[in-house]
C-alpha cells in the first residue's frame, strides 16, 4: 500500500500554515509571567486564533511594560483596562480571555521560516450614544406673508 498526496513547494506549505495578514479572533490559551532577555517582567502569550468559529493558528506573543501602546490595546481588547489602569498585569488575569488583534506576517530570517505576529490588539468598540429620552420637538411653522 502506498501513500498518495499532492506534492507542494516550500513555499505553498509556508503560506498554508500562515494566516494572511488581517484582524482575528483569539483566546489566550496559555499564559505566563517571566522575564525578557534584557531583565524586564514580561508576560509570554499562547494565543489561539480563529478563522470563522474553527481554530486554525496558534500564535505566540510577549506583553512587556516598554510596548506601553500594544500593552494597553491587549488590555482593552480582553476587558482588563482596569488592570492596566491600576498599573499591575499577571498571567492570571490573562488567561482565557479573548479579544481581537491584528496580525501579520514577518519574514523569517536565515534558515527560519516567514511567521505570523501580533502587530496590535483591535480595541473594543465604544459603546453607541444612546438615543435622546424625549424626541425633538417638530418645527413650528408659522404663515409668514413675503
Amino acid at each position: 500500500m502506498s501513500m498518495t498526496f499532492q506534492p507542494r513547494s516550500e513555499k505553498e506549505i509556508s503560506e498554508a500554515r500562515l494566516a494572511p495578514e488581517g484582524e482575528y479572533d483569539f483566546q489566550v490559551l496559555e499564559a505566563q509571567d517571566t522575564t525578557s532577555k534584557s531583565g524586564n517582567a514580561m508576560i509570554k502569550l499562547k494565543l489561539g486564533v480563529f478563522s470563522g468559529e474553527a481554530m486554525r493558528w496558534h500564535i505566540f506573543d510577549y506583553l512587556v511594560p516598554q510596548m506601553e501602546a500594544k500593552l494597553r490595546h491587549f488590555c482593552d481588547s480582553v476587558g482588563l483596562l482596569a488592570q492596566y489602569e491600576a498599573g499591575t498585569l499577571s498571567a492570571d488575569y490573562c488567561r482565557g480571555r479573548a479579544g481581537r488583534c491584528r496580525l501579520v506576517i514577518e519574514e523569517g530570517e536565515g534558515s527560519y521560516p516567514d511567521k505570523n505576529v501580533v502587530k496590535d490588539y483591535v480595541l473594543r468598540k465604544a459603546k453607541p450614544l444612546s438615543p435622546p429620552a424625549q424626541p425633538p420637538p417638530p418645527p413650528v411653522e408659522e404663515d409668514v406673508p413675503f
